[in-house]
């Protein structure tokens, strides 16, 4: 843990989504290593109370709403009044579905994307160009094991993350002749509000727990675990502690197919994240 704490002592790592589940833990387990924070969701109550646990630490709160683009221009230009760049983005913030698609209205899907998969195309744009001038940065996006396979019930969490997967590829191949590096973090299981303010068909959030509730990992414990692969600047990062979960994923990188659909009609865990 040594090597990685040195890596993070005093780079900005900028987290959406931090106000619970995986960006609270990011958050903590970045803390940790030493990092200079800036944490953004939309309740500015809950980031306050996820700074005061972070003692000791230099944290800058930015409440926000990532799927106005104006909010990212004030923030980014926040930041750098008081930081003067951004080392590390971390795109976090993101809703989920608790519905079939026949239920789910257009709005909802639509609503869905915006907040997982165009407001983080719009984040990266915004701190890019400072990253390349630096010719330095690290570029995170929070995916999902729903960004490798189809589940019911999740179809637009699943286009977003599958979109996010591919955009994050392309970027990848885009950036590493400007030395930024580009990650993804595959997730399933991990304790956070999830599946509660997933969205239902109608739009209103689920508020409900899923049977993967019951063994998910602690959002600090997997925040960890990120922190130090992150450190070594791995492109895909897979936090998946539920041995069915990643059975599943076996299956698709293994296939065959028909094996791995059924797998996957099976699962039915819309607590994925």
């Amino acid at each position: 843990m040594v090597k990685s704490m040195q890596s993070y002592r005093n780079k900005v790592v900028w987290i959406t989504g931090a106000s619970s589940g995986v960006g609270e833990g990011l958050a903590e387990a970045f803390a940790e290593a030493g990092a200079i924070l800036v944490l953004s969701a939309r309740r500015a109550v809950e980031l306050e109370r996820v700074r005061k646990k972070l003692t000791g630490a230099r944290v800058l709160v930015l409440p926000m709403d990532v799927t106005h683009a104006d909010d990212i221009r004030r923030g980014l230009r926040t930041v750098e009044q008081h930081y003067e760049r951004v080392d590390m983005l971390v795109c976090n913030a993101g809703i989920g579905q608790h519905a079939g698609v026949a239920e789910t209205t257009i709005d909802t899907y639509r609503r869905i994307l915006e907040l997982d998969l165009f407001a983080v195309i719009a984040h990266i744009k915004a701190v890019l160009p400072g990253m390349r001038e630096r010719a330095a940065g690290h570029i995170v996006v929070t995916s999902s094991v729903a960004g490798k396979i189809g589940i019911p019930g999740l179809s637009g969490y699943c286009a977003a993350k599958h979109a996010v997967q591919g955009f994050c590829d392309s970027l990848r191949a885009e950036e590493a002749e400007h030395g930024i590096d580009v990650s993804t973090l595959i997730l399933a299981g991990i304790s956070s509000r999830f599946s509660q303010s997933s969205l239902t068909g109608d739009g209103r959030a689920f508020g409900g727990e899923t049977p993967m509730d019951e063994v998910a990992l602690p959002a600090i414990e997997a925040g960890r675990i990120l922190v130090r692969e992150l450190a070594r600047r791995r492109p895909e990062i897979h936090v998946v502690p539920d041995r069915r979960a990643k059975m599943v994923v076996l299956m698709q990188r293994l296939r065959p197919q028909s094996v791995f659909r059924r797998m996957a009609a099976l699962a039915r865990l819309p607590g994925w994240k």
